[in-house]
C-alpha cells in the first residue's frame, strides 16, 4: 500500500503582526498531522525587519520536516528605500532561505519553488506580483523530472490569476500566461497565498487543468477571515484540502475540497457543466 503524503500549507504569518495565539497553537497541530513537507508560501514578515526575520525564524524551526519556503512583498524592507532597492530580498536570504529546499519530491508529489515578489517596480503598487516567464520554464523542465503520475506542484507568494472568493482582487503580471503554460505542460497546482483567505480552484481561465491553491493568514491583518493554514493530504486516489481555522481557543477542521487523481491524468480538458 502506497504512503499518503501530508502536507501543511502556511503563507502570511506576517511576523511584527502575527496572532501569536494562532502561532503558539500550530506546533500541537503539526504533531497530530504529522507532515512530510510544510510549505510557507511567503510574508513570513510585515516590514522586512531583523527581528521579524529572527521570530520568524524560530518559529521555522519547531516545524517538523523538511520545508519549501518562497518569499512574499513584505519580506522586503518596508523602511530604507536604498536598502530595498540593492538588496530586497538579503534580510530573508540569511534568516529563512537556509531552511527552505529547493525541491521537494516523494512518491506522490513533486514541488518546487518560485519566487513573484520584487522589491520595486515601476509602478505605484510595489506589493503586486511578477511572473518571469523564463524562469517559469524552467521550472516546468525541473517538474518534468518527476517520476511518473506523481503530482507537480509550484509554490510561490502570489496567485497567478486572483480567484473570484479572494477580498483582494488585484492582477498578477503574466498570471494568466503562467497559468496557460502550466496548464499546457500538465502542471498540476500553485500553491500561493497574499489573499489572507484560503481558496481552492480546480479550473482556471480558459478551463485549464491546474488546481490553485490558497492559504489564509496567520496574523491579526485578517481581511474579515479567521486565522488559518492548510492541510493537504495526497493518496494514490485523490487529493484532499482542508482549511485548519483558529477559533480564538483552537484550531478546527473547515469545509475540505476534493479532487480526484484520475481528473488530473494528461488529456485535453473538457468543458466544464
Amino acid at each position: 500500500m502506497s504512503k499518503n503524503t501530508s502536507i501543511l500549507q502556511f503563507s502570511d504569518v506576517h511576523f511584527g503582526t502575527e496572532d501569536k495565539n494562532a502561532i503558539a497553537a500550530v506546533r500541537e497541530m503539526a504533531e497530530r498531522l504529522q507532515p512530510d513537507i510544510s510549505v510557507i508560501c511567503g510574508d513570513i514578515t510585515q516590514a522586512g525587519k531583523k527581528s521579524e526575520f529572527e521570530a520568524a525564524r524560530n518559529w521555522i524551526r519547531t516545524l517538523p520536516g523538511p520545508k519549501i519556503i518562497t518569499p512574499g512583498n513584505h519580506d522586503t524592507p518596508m523602511f530604507g528605500l536604498l536598502h530595498r532597492a540593492l538588496d530586497p530580498f538579503g534580510r530573508y536570504n540569511e534568516a529563512i532561505e537556509p531552511l527552505s529546499e529547493k525541491h521537494y519530491a516523494d512518491q506522490n508529489v513533486s514541488i518546487v519553488k518560485m519566487n513573484t515578489a520584487r522589491g520595486m517596480q515601476f509602478k505605484l503598487d510595489w506589493s503586486l506580483g511578477v511572473v518571469d516567464i523564463d524562469e517559469l520554464h524552467g521550472h516546468v523542465k525541473q517538474l518534468h523530472g518527476s517520476k511518473p503520475r506523481v503530482l507537480k506542484f509550484l509554490a510561490c507568494h502570489h496567485p497567478f490569476v486572483y480567484p473570484k472568493v479572494s477580498p483582494l482582487q488585484r492582477e498578477t503580471e503574466n498570471g494568466a500566461t503562467a497559468i496557460q503554460i502550466l496548464s499546457d505542460n500538465n502542471i498540476d497546482s500553485v500553491l500561493s497565498g497574499h489573499v489572507h483567505a484560503p481558496f481552492f480552484v480546480d479550473r482556471m481561465p480558459g478551463d485549464t487543468g491546474v488546481i490553485s491553491i490558497g492559504s489564509g493568514t496567520l496574523s491579526t491583518r485578517s481581511r474579515g477571515a479567521d486565522a488559518s493554514f492548510n492541510h493537504i493530504n495526497i493518496s494514490a486516489d485523490d487529493i484532499t484540502v482542508t482549511p485548519i481555522t483558529w477559533t480564538g481557543d483552537a484550531y478546527i477542521a473547515g469545509q475540505q475540497w476534493r479532487k480526484n487523481r484520475t481528473e488530473l491524468e494528461p488529456s485535453p480538458i473538457s468543458e466544464r457543466s
